[in-house]
C-alpha cells in the first residue's frame, strides 16, 4: 500500500533506448513531423506550415529530444537557460504557428512521431522499457512545450511593445544552439557589418557575443555548452571540431539564394550524417560547424574530421565538382583549456589546412603538422 499520496516522479533517462539509428533519420523523422501536422492542421494552414523553416531546423529539434531521452546531460539543455532552449523554443516558429494552441500541437506531432519512431526500432521489448521511455519521452516533451510556449509569449509581447510606438525593432532574434537569424563579425570580408546576409536561411549566428574578433571571449549559447562540457570532462579527452564548406561566397555570388540553400544544406546534412551520438552539433550557419566531440583525443578527433571531410566530398556535386570541406581539431589541455581558446586554436589549424590546401590538418604532438 501507498504510505500517502501517489505523487509522480521523474522520468529516468533510458539509456537502453534506440538512440543511435534514429539520430541517423533525424531528416526523415522530420519528414514524418511535417507530414504528421500538415494532417491535423486545417487545409488554410498548409501553406505557412509549408513555408516555416522546419527543414531548416527541424532535424536538429528532433535530435534533441531523442538524446535527452537518453541522458541528463543533454535534457538539462532543454531547461530553461539550457544551451539548447532557445532552439526547442522556436518549435512554433518552425511549425508555422501562430497560436499556443497549434504550438502546442506541434510538440504534441513530434512526440508521437519520436514514439512511433521508436516503437518501430524495439525488438520484443521488455514491458518495463516501455513505461519508461513513454514516461521519459513525455517528462522531454513537456519541457519542449513549455520552453516553445514561452518563446512564444515572449514573441508576443515583443510585438505588442513594437505595435505601441516604442522605440527600435519590435522583434529581436534570440540566437540559438545553431540559430540562424543574427548576424557575425565580417570574416575575410564577407559579409560587411553593415549589409545583410543574402538570405535569412544562411546568415549566421552570433557567433563571439558580438565582439569584433574571434580571440575575445565567446558568449553565444552554444559556448555555454562546450563550457559545461570541460567543466564535466574529470580528466577525459574533450575535442572541438571547426568544419567550414570551401568557395562558400562563390556560391552566394553565382546561385540564387534558393539554389545556394540547396548546396550549404548538402553540407549540412553530410556534417550531421558523420556525426556521432556522443557529439554535440552546432550548425553557426549554413556553412560554419561546430562538433564538440565527448570521450575524444587528437587521433579520434581528426577521424572524425576526415569522416566529416570524406562526406561532404561524397553529397551532390556542385556544378559538377565535388563540395570540399576544411577541418580544424583543437583538443582539451593541448590546444587550451577554456571556450575561448579551443575555439581560436580549432579556427586557426581549419584556416592553416584551407590554406596548404588540406582537408585536415593531422598534427602529432611534439612533431610538425603532416598532412591530410
Amino acid at each position: 500500500m501507498l504510505s500517502g499520496p501517489p505523487r509522480r516522479r521523474r522520468a529516468r533517462p533510458v539509456a537502453d533506448a534506440p538512440i543511435d539509428v534514429l539520430l541517423s533519420q533525424a531528416e526523415d523523422l522530420t519528414k514524418g513531423w511535417l507530414m504528421a501536422m500538415l494532417e491535423r492542421a486545417p487545409l488554410v494552414d498548409a501553406p505557412r506550415i509549408l513555408a516555416a523553416d522546419l527543414t531548416l531546423d527541424g532535424p536538429r529539434v528532433c535530435e534533441a529530444m531523442l538524446r535527452a531521452i537518453a541522458d541528463d546531460t543533454d535534457q538539462r539543455r532543454l531547461e530553461p537557460g539550457g544551451a539548447l532552449a532557445p532552439l526547442v523554443g522556436r518549435i512554433g516558429e518552425l511549425a508555422g504557428a501562430s497560436r499556443a494552441e497549434a504550438t502546442s500541437q506541434a510538440v504534441d506531432a513530434l512526440q508521437a512521431v519520436i514514439w512511433a519512431a521508436l516503437r518501430a526500432e524495439l525488438r520484443d521489448p521488455d514491458p518495463d522499457l516501455i513505461t519508461e521511455l513513454a514516461e521519459r519521452l513525455t517528462q522531454v516533451s513537456e519541457l519542449m512545450r513549455t520552453a516553445a510556449l514561452r518563446h512564444g509569449e515572449g514573441m508576443g509581447s515583443a510585438v505588442s511593445a513594437g505595435s505601441a510606438g516604442s522605440a527600435g525593432p519590435a522583434l529581436s532574434a534570440v540566437p540559438s544552439l545553431g540559430d540562424t537569424r543574427d548576424g557575425y563579425p565580417p570574416r575575410d570580408g564577407y559579409p560587411p557589418r553593415d549589409e545583410p546576409a543574402p538570405s535569412p536561411s544562411f546568415s549566421a549566428t552570433r557567433a563571439w557575443g558580438g565582439s569584433e574578433s574571434p580571440t575575445q571571449p565567446p558568449e553565444a549559447l552554444w559556448v555555454g555548452a562546450l563550457q559545461e562540457e570541460i567543466q564535466r570532462t574529470g580528466g577525459s579527452p574533450l575535442s572541438l571540431l571547426f568544419a567550414e564548406l570551401e568557395d562558400a561566397d562563390r556560391v552566394l555570388a553565382v546561385e540564387s539564394p534558393s539554389q545556394a540553400e540547396a548546396t550549404f544544406s548538402e553540407f549540412a546534412r553530410a556534417v550531421r550524417g558523420a556525426v556521432r551520438r556522443q557529439d554535440i552539433l552546432v550548425c553557426e550557419t549554413g556553412t560554419r560547424a561546430w562538433i564538440i566531440a565527448r570521450e575524444t583525443g587528437r587521433a579520434g578527433a581528426q577521424a572524425l574530421a576526415s569522416r566529416i571531410s570524406t562526406a561532404v566530398r561524397d553529397r551532390q556535386p556542385w556544378r559538377g565538382a565535388p563540395m570540399l570541406a576544411s577541418v580544424g581539431v583543437a583538443v582539451l589541455g593541448e590546444d587550451g583549456g577554456t571556450p575561448s581558446e579551443l575555439i581560436e586554436a580549432a579556427e586557426e589549424a581549419r584556416f592553416v589546412a584551407a590554406a596548404s590546401g588540406l582537408d585536415v590538418l593531422r598534427v602529432v604532438p611534439g612533431d610538425a603538422p603532416v598532412d591530410s
